[in-house]
């Protein structure tokens, strides 16, 4: 646990917290703005497809911060010290995944807020709005649970990371059926959308041949999250010259 709020606290910069609850913010601006001069049902619509495709801009937020959990400890030379305290290279590595989602999850948080005041100000249904933390937090959590270890494996991480949202997740998942399935964004989405009653063509249009379901879209989570823990446990201990 004290590994996890040191790990925590020095991704928790102000400057760059500001930058990135701002670039999570932007799918709430975004609302506010569409929301003007539109019908309580285009209002709802509009919630929806905005989280859905605005949305990537939190994803581009999650991937920047949670691949910075260990590479800017590998980056600072501190990383040696962390491997010369006796503790087990499954708690090290759990105990960074925690502080990566917890930084994910503070982002996310504030990103889901600005959606939800924006509703609140255009009369969206908040109950669309509620909905849409789930949103948020389930991306949060896969994306911390993919991109620590390869902040940590791999020296250039952001770089693999923002290519995999914008290239992949943006560009080739809407156009290859098949890396639709790949995507944690859309996974996400899909835990979404089986929690609000309707939703825009723009919303299925994005999610594409994933099926929309919470219980499948949480056992993609799980199994990806424990794929990522035992990826970063054996790259620590492989690492691990001490």
């Amino acid at each position: 646990m004290v590994l996890a709020l040191h790990l925590y606290r020095r991704m928790m910069r102000r400057g760059r917290l500001l930058a990135l609850l701002a670039l999570a913010a932007s799918p709430g601006l975004v609302l506010w703005l569409a929301g003007f001069d539109a019908t309580p049902q285009q209002v709802n619509d509009h919630y929806s497809e905005i989280l859905a495709t605005v949305g990537f801009a939190f994803a581009i937020a999650a991937v920047i911060i949670t691949s910075s959990t260990l590479s800017e400890e590998r980056d600072a030379g501190t990383l040696p010290y962390i491997y010369m305290r006796p503790i087990p290279r499954l708690s090290l590595a759990a105990s960074s995944m925690l502080a990566g989602m917890a930084a994910a999850l503070t982002v996310a948080l504030g990103g889901w807020a600005a959606t939800y005041l924006a509703a609140l100000a255009i009369g969206a249904d908040l109950g669309v709005a509620l909905a849409g933390a789930v949103l948020f937090t389930t991306a949060a959590a896969g994306y911390a649970t993919v991109f620590v270890p390869l902040g940590y494996i791999l020296p250039r991480s952001l770089l693999v990371g923002l290519g995999y949202v914008i290239v992949i997740e943006s560009i080739l998942a809407a156009a290859v059926t098949g890396l639709a399935q790949f995507s944690l964004w859309r996974i996400a989405l899909s835990i979404y959308v089986d929690l609000v009653p309707s939703f825009g063509g723009e919303v299925a249009e994005v999610l594409g041949p994933v099926t929309p379901g919470m219980g499948g879209g949480l056992i993609k989570l799980a199994a990806v999250g424990v794929a990522g823990l035992g990826l970063l446990t054996w790259a620590l201990r492989k690492r691990d010259t001490l």
